[in-house]
Order: C-alpha cells, then sequence, then structure tokens
C-alpha cells in the first residue's frame, strides 16, 4: 500500500569547493565551502577586502561560522575586530589593495606581524598593492629593512635568504647594534647591486696593520677605503680583494713610480711574507727597471722576492729533472710582475 510522505527530507547542502571558490580562496577552500556553501554566492560576490578578511579569520583559528553574518555584511572597521584581536588600524586599508585571491596562512600571519611595527606598516599602508611575494621579502628582512618595498620587490627570496644571513653573520661577530645600524644603511641603498655592494663592504672588517710599515717609495694601503681608491685609479680588480687584507692573509703597498705599481705580499709557510704579485695600472706588467727597484725595497723590509713554498714544494718530486719540468726562480720572479 502506497503511504503518502508528510514532507520531503531536506536536500543536505554541498560543502565541496567548486573550481572557481578553489582559485579564489586558495587553501581556504574547503574551510570556506562549510561556512557558505556551493554555489558560495555570497562569499564570491563579496569584495575581496571581505573575502580576504574571511580567509584570514580561518589563518587564525577564529570560528568563522559564527561571525559569518559580520564579515560579509558589518562595516568593515567593525567586522575587524571580531576577527583580529587589537588589529592594527592599517589593516582595513591594507585588506582592500591584496588582490582578488587570498593568501596562504603563514602570509596572513607575517601580514599582521608587519603591520604592528611602524615602519612596515607605514610603506605598507601606502604601496599601491600588497601581494604574498612582497609580504614573504618584507618580512624576510632584517627588521631595519623592513621600510624598503622597493628593494623588497626587486630581491629574489633567495637574495632575501643571504641578506638575511649575512646581517646575522655581522650581528654575531659585532653585535646586535652594530648589525641594526649596518642594516638601516642598508635599505638606503639605490640598487640591489648597490645594496650587496654595501653589505659586502660591512662584512668586510678593516685590515689588520700591515707587516712593515713602508718606506719612502712604498706605502702601505692600510685601509679599505684606501685599497678601494687604488683600486679605482689603477683600473684593476684590488677592491675584491680586500676580504685577503682583511684575514691577514695579504697586505697592499703602492709605489710611488713612475710608473706606480700596486704589490701585493702574501703570508708564505715557508719564507713569511713574500712578494705575490704587482702590477702597473689596468693589470699590465711591471718594466724591467721598475722590478729592481722594487725587489730591492720589498728585500730591505724583509719581504722575500722568489718562489714560494707552495712552488718550492712543487719541484719535489723525485721525477725532476727526469721526465717532471724544473723551471728557474726567474720564472716565478717574472711571473709575480705579471710576465707569462
Amino acid at each position: 500500500m502506497f503511504i503518502p510522505l508528510t514532507g520531503a527530507a531536506p536536500v543536505p547542502k554541498r560543502t565541496a569547493p567548486t573550481s572557481l571558490l578553489k582559485l579564489v580562496a586558495g587553501e581556504f577552500a574547503e574551510a570556506v565551502a562549510r561556512v557558505w556553501p556551493e554555489p558560495h554566492g555570497a562569499f564570491l560576490a563579496a569584495p575581496a577586502a571581505r573575502r580576504h578578511l574571511a580567509c584570514l579569520g580561518f589563518a587564525l583559528g577564529v570560528d568563522v561560522a559564527g561571525l559569518a553574518a559580520a564579515i560579509l555584511g558589518a562595516r568593515l572597521r567593525h567586522a575587524i575586530p571580531a576577527v583580529v584581536c587589537e588589529a592594527s588600524p592599517g589593516l582595513e586599508r591594507m585588506l582592500s589593495r591584496m588582490g582578488e585571491i587570498a593568501f596562504d596562512a603563514d602570509a596572513y600571519r607575517l601580514l599582521l606581524r608587519l603591520l604592528v611595527r611602524p615602519a612596515p606598516a607605514k610603506v605598507l599602508r601606502h604601496a599601491e598593492t600588497v601581494d604574498v611575494s612582497l609580504v614573504r621579502r618584507l618580512a624576510g628582512l632584517p627588521e631595519p629593512m623592513e621600510q624598503a618595498v622597493r628593494l623588497a620587490r626587486d630581491l629574489t627570496p633567495e637574495a632575501v635568504a643571504v641578506l638575511r644571513e649575512a646581517y646575522d653573520a655581522l650581528a654575531l661577530r659585532d653585535g646586535r647594534a652594530a648589525a641594526e645600524a649596518a642594516a638601516s644603511g642598508w635599505a638606503r641603498a639605490g640598487s640591489a647591486k648597490a645594496l650587496f655592494a654595501v653589505v659586502r663592504d660591512d662584512l668586510t672588517p678593516e685590515p689588520p696593520a700591515p707587516p712593515h710599515p713602508g718606506t719612502a717609495r712604498l706605502r702601505p694601503l692600510a685601509t679599505k677605503a684606501e685599497i678601494r681608491d687604488a683600486a679605482r685609479r689603477y683600473r684593476n680588480c684590488l677592491a675584491d680583494r680586500t676580504a685577503h687584507a682583511a684575514a691577514g692573509w695579504s697586505a697592499f703597498y703602492e709605489w710611488d713610480g713612475p710608473p706606480g705599481v700596486i704589490v701585493e705580499v702574501s703570508r708564505d709557510h715557508v719564507f713569511g711574507w713574500r712578494l705575490d704579485q704587482a702590477r702597473v695600472a689596468d693589470n699590465r706588467a711591471v718594466p724591467e727597471p721598475v722590478r729592481d727597484l722594487l725587489a730591492s725595497e720589498l728585500a730591505l723590509m724583509g719581504m722575500h722576492v722568489g718562489r714560494s713554498g707552495w712552488q718550492l714544494d712543487r719541484l719535489l718530486n723525485e721525477d725532476v729533472g727526469r721526465g717532471y719540468r724544473f723551471w728557474a726562480v726567474d720564472e716565478d720572479v717574472a711571473e709575480a710582475f705579471g710576465e707569462g
């Protein structure tokens, strides 16, 4: 016998996210679908700022379902405190500049961390657009650089990581206050290239005192500034060798000429300090007449001019002169002065 139904059972709402919702809400799509079931019309039709607020609530573990009406319907300035306790005043402005696609949970939390600090909060409030990449880069920079939005946009994520590593290394060596002072200067760099040039310079300490105070014609380049100036005047890569001087393995001198010569002496495990190389401007070889004068001056300073301990070690071979070439000391000296 047929028994008529007194009432049809309600059709359960589908909470699976649609493709569009997955695109817009990202990792929060399933959570959004449970609050605003398919076709998710109320959520998808809402302004981007309100969608971001809802996703921010999910990222913070807030009861978004209980706040759904406020998030989509109340004045934004009233809905925000319900989702984010002690929200920064800049958050309302920020939500409207974050694009159409949801951030991931970590990026939302990083954004809130930046907004409670004055410097990054100020620049973020004035940024035309705020995206996940910018948030991650600013959050990865040393704190004194968190206002450097233009630099942050120029840096790759890997560059930000290297910069942070350099900052931590400086703090370890010189203390946190010194690292913060240096990073404040880094924030004013005009480009990524200029930024890394100044970071490398800050990481390189001043050289120790040169092994000899020099002579009337052969004066030491005792500071980083003097080494950089000589590199500019001689048009060579001397500036790239400041780390050698800072480590105490090399020292640099300038022969007053003419012609002027840049001389590098290096530590040697056999001879102490020895001539490593000497070059005139543009890395050209030292003229013959000047070589003898330089060699005599270096000898008076106690610097060895000749084969290095390493080169001598290479010749200590049972087959030398018998299948293994022996070369004269003069060849090594000529190479030091730029020949060969």
